[in-house]
C-alpha cells in the first residue's frame, strides 16, 4: 500500500501481517478520493475502523485539518502508529470500541466532515455505526460518511433526511452518505400564486427536498380555510416528486426542526418585504435556522392580496395552472 496523493504521495504503508484486517487497496483508495477530493482540505476526519490507517493518512497527506483514528484492536492501533511515523499533522489514535467512541464524541459535541467506515464485511457493524452517527448528529451539515461493504450485500438507507450515492468497485461497494438539504418554504398561501410557484421552482434547483408549510399569521384574516390552503399548496407541489405541502399552527422554526429542514426559504418582492423578512430572518437565525431569500423580479407586483381580489372577479391569471382545477372544483368548496 502507498499514499496516493498530496504531501506524502508515494509513501509506503505497512500492511497487516494476517487476514484479520482487510486494508483498502490503492486502487479503491484512488476511486474513493476522486469522489472526496473537494471534501478533504481543512476537513475534520474520523477513520473509525482504522485498520492500517491508510484512509486517514491519505486525508492528512491531502490537507485535512484533523484526523482521528479509532480501532479496538491493539495490533491495528500499533500498525496505525507505525504508518504515522514520519508524518506531521494534527492527528490522534484511540484504542476503543467504535460504539463507545461515538457515544463519547456525541457527549463532547464533536462534528466530523468525513467519517470512514470500513468494518469487517457481513458484521453489521457499519449499519450500527451509521445509526449512532446520525442519532448523535456527528456529521457536519456538508459532511459525508463513506461506508465500504461487500458488493454482494444490498444496503438500504432508512433515514429520510439523508441520501446515499453508491459506487460499485468490483467486489467492494462504497456508500457515500450525505445529509439532505431540505428547505422549508413558509407562508400563509392564501392562496398560492404564480410567485409562490416560482419560489418553489428555484428552491427545488438548490435543495434535495422542499416542504411548503402553510402557517398561521394571527394578524391576518383569511379568504380560505386551512384545509383549502393546504389543498392548493399540495396541488402546486404535485408536479414535483421532491416537494410536498403541510399545514401547521406552530412557529416556522419548530416546524423546521420537526421536518429536519436545514434552511428556511422565502420569496421577496420589494423593499417593504425586505424589511419585514429581515426581522423574521434574524429571529429564525437566533433559533438555529438561516433563511434563503429568493427575489421575485418578474412577479414583484403579484401578491396574495391582489390574487384574492382577482378571484372575486373570476380571474385566475395569477394562480398556478395546476391549482385552477382544484380551486374550481366542488370538492374544494366542501373542504373544512
Amino acid at each position: 500500500m502507498r499514499v496516493v496523493a498530496g504531501k506524502y504521495r508515494g509513501k509506503n504503508l505497512a500492511s497487516p501481517k494476517d487476514d484479520s484486517v482487510r486494508p483498502t487497496t490503492t486502487r479503491i483508495k484512488e476511486t474513493l478520493f476522486n469522489v472526496l477530493q473537494g471534501y478533504v482540505p481543512e476537513a475534520t476526519v474520523l477513520d473509525l475502523f482504522a485498520g492500517s490507517g491508510a484512509l486517514g493518512i491519505e486525508c492528512i497527506s491531502r490537507g485535512a485539518e484533523e484526523v482521528v483514528f479509532v480501532d479496538r484492536s491493539k495490533d491495528s492501533v500499533a500498525l496505525v502508529k507505525q504508518n504515522l511515523k514520519g508524518i506531521e499533522g494534527n492527528f490522534s489514535v484511540h484504542l476503543s470500541d467504535f460504539s463507545a467512541y461515538l457515544r463519547n464524541a456525541q457527549l463532547q459535541g464533536k462534528k466530523f466532515d468525513i467519517i470512514f467506515l470500513d468494518p469487517p464485511y457481513a458484521s453489521g457493524l457499519g449499519e450500527i455505526a451509521i445509526e449512532l452517527i446520525i442519532n448523535g448528529n456527528l456529521l457536519s451539515d456538508d459532511g459525508v460518511i463513506v461506508f465500504e461493504h461487500s458488493s454482494d450485500k444490498e444496503f438500504s438507507l432508512e433515514r429520510s433526511s439523508y441520501k446515499a450515492r453508491t459506487k460499485r468497485m468490483g467486489t467492494v461497494t462504497a456508500e457515500f452518505i450525505f445529509k439532505k438539504r431540505v428547505a422549508l418554504m413558509t407562508g400563509s398561501f392564501d392562496p398560492v400564486t404564480v410567485g409562490h410557484e416560482e419560489v418553489l421552482k428555484q428552491a427545488l434547483s438548490q435543495y434535495d427536498e422542499v416542504i411548503v408549510a402553510c402557517l398561521v399569521n394571527p394578524e391576518k384574516t383569511y379568504m380560505f380555510n386551512p384545509a383549502q390552503r393546504l389543498a392548493l399548496a399540495s396541488a402546486m407541489c404535485s408536479p414535483y416528486k421532491n416537494a410536498f405541502a403541510i399545514y401547521s399552527d406552530k412557529d416556522a422554526v419548530d416546524v423546521a426542526r420537526e421536518y429536519s429542514a436545514t434552511e428556511l426559504v422565502r420569496g421577496v418582492r420589494d423593499i417593504k418585504d425586505e424589511g419585514y423578512e429581515a426581522e423574521m430572518a434574524a429571529y429564525n437565525r437566533e433559533h438555529g435556522f438561516d433563511t434563503q431569500f429568493i427575489v421575485l423580479d418578474e412577479y414583484r407586483d403579484v401578491s396574495s392580496t391582489l390574487v384574492r381580489e382577482e378571484l372575486k372577479r373570476g380571474d385566475f391569471r395569477h394562480i398556478p395552472a395546476v391549482c385552477v382545477p382544484v380551486l374550481t372544483s366542488e370538492d374544494f368548496k366542501r373542504l373544512k
